[in-house]
């Protein structure tokens, strides 16, 4: 390949770059590109995911404890003459009792890598709840531009038979001037709406994580030539909300949170309680020793060990060693020792531990009646937006034909331009006001199934 088609093959593959496009058919899309762009964001939730099933297998305080030591000594002394000794011991130790403080450690465990799990899912979805927030902010955005692009196109077929009147003197001063001024509001509209497009479609582009000369196109943004009444479900809502709200409760994750962390404070008062339980372990060995190998005949212990290591004032150890041989038991030690000290905090952790327990459990219940208390609203906005939506399409409706009677009107002098030009610009903001309750409508059903985990569409 020569250098003149290599440059011309990496001119071609520029332009193709500079000129990507990424089609949406749906905040669904969005969301979708924008989640295989976010490589951050699945990482966290993976390694909360993780954490959980650590947590779940980590069973290691529940299994016995192997030791082992091996010891190798010799000297030489002048009157004592030499002295060599090798020993090898290995043990196993179970924990038999704690007062349940091993049980209580795993399920704290579990509850907190639940509650970071349940903070990462939130996270999330909190990610993904902005990006469709984004989305149709700049699909309306974009809407808002059809709809202005289209009312100055209009305006300016009127305006330009206006200056030929105005040249031949058919059209009074005072309408000509106020025809431009109307004119002018509406480029002025229309330019506004392409700079507010421009923003939100940049903020879009960030949240997907998309290159800057990636050009967003939205498939729903055009405009239908009749407007039709959807199918509206707030009744059906209302009927269900008691099933809603029941499965709300059940799958919300600031609930899930709120419960995770009230279950981690429960277990850790639970153990500050016991820490004055005592801990009890078995203990059973073998050993081996001699001056040479092979070494000599095995020897066998068994101990029991109670412990207060946990108590906060009296950190006690006693314990009953039984040596045994092949000929039978050999020696029995008793052995125990300890110290003592005062803590004045263990009182006051005790006390806010409670406190601690009683807020979180007010706080579930807060959280619990904030998502009722949501649904109800969400609900009760769907409905509203949704007689909005009914009195806008009608207002629509009503508009339309107005423009096209002005529009007669105006061409036969009738009316003035300038009044021609007002019934375009309040066409327009009507069409804006009937795609706006259009979209927060369809946020408003997303955020109640969000909410609830249950598909209305």
């Amino acid at each position: 390949m020569t250098r003149k088609k290599h440059f011309s093959m990496i001119i071609l593959s520029l332009c193709f770059f500079a000129n990507a496009e990424i089609f949406l058919t749906s905040a669904e899309d969005a969301v979708k590109i924008a989640e295989a762009n976010d490589l951050e964001g699945k990482l966290n939730l993976q390694r909360a995911l993780e954490e959980v099933r650590h947590s779940k297998k980590n069973i290691g305080i529940f299994l016995p404890e192997l030791d082992f030591s091996f010891m190798d000594s010799a000297y030489a002394h002048i009157n004592k003459g030499e002295y060599k000794q090798k020993s090898i011991e290995a043990g196993i130790t179970q924990k038999i009792f704690n007062g349940g403080k091993s049980a209580i450690e795993y399920k704290m465990n579990k509850e907190k890598s639940l509650y970071n799990f349940w903070e990462a899912k939130k996270n999330y979805e909190n990610k993904k709840n902005s990006i469709v927030k984004a989305y149709f902010d700049a699909l309306l955005s974009k809407l808002k531009v059809f709809v202005f692009e289209e009312a100055a196109d209009n305006a300016l077929e009127a305006i330009n038979i206006c200056e030929i009147q105005n040249e031949e003197g058919l059209i009074s001063k005072a309408d000509y001037l106020e025809s431009q001024i109307r004119f002018r509001k509406i480029l002025a509209k229309e330019k506004s709406a392409q700079n507010e497009c421009a923003d939100y479609n940049r903020a879009l582009r960030i949240l997907m994580n998309l290159d800057k000369n990636e050009e967003i196109v939205f498939i729903e943004a055009f405009l239908p030539e009749k407007f039709e009444k959807e199918e509206f479900k707030s009744k059906d809502l209302k009927d269900s909300i008691l099933k809603i709200t029941d499965t709300a409760l059940k799958n919300n994750l600031d609930l899930k949170k709120a419960r995770a962390q009230s279950e981690w404070i429960s277990k850790q008062r639970s153990l500050l309680k016991r820490a004055f339980f005592p801990s009890v372990s078995a203990r059973a060995g073998i050993s081996f020793s001699g001056r040479n190998y092979p070494l000599g005949s095995p020897e066998y212990s068994l101990k029991l060990i109670l412990s207060f290591d946990d108590n906060p004032w009296f950190s006690i150890t006693a314990s009953k060693n039984s040596d045994f041989e092949k000929d039978g038991l050999h020696s029995i030690s008793d052995a125990i020792s300890g110290k003592a000290k005062y803590d004045a905090s263990v009182i006051s952790k005790l006390k806010i531990s409670k406190i601690d327990l009683e807020k979180s459990m007010i706080q579930t219940e807060k959280t619990k009646q904030a998502v009722e208390s949501q649904i109800i609203q969400l609900i009760q906005n769907i409905e509203n937006l949704e007689e909005e939506a009914i009195i806008n399409y009608e207002s629509v409706k009503l508009k339309e034909k107005k423009v096209n009677l002005s529009k007669i009107q105006h061409e036969e002098g009738v009316i003035t331009k300038s009044a021609y030009l007002e019934d375009l610009n309040e066409f327009a903001s009507e069409k804006i006001n009937y795609l706006e309750n259009k979209i927060k409508r369809k946020l408003a059903l997303m955020e109640l199934e969000a909410l609830s985990s249950v598909s209305f569409e």
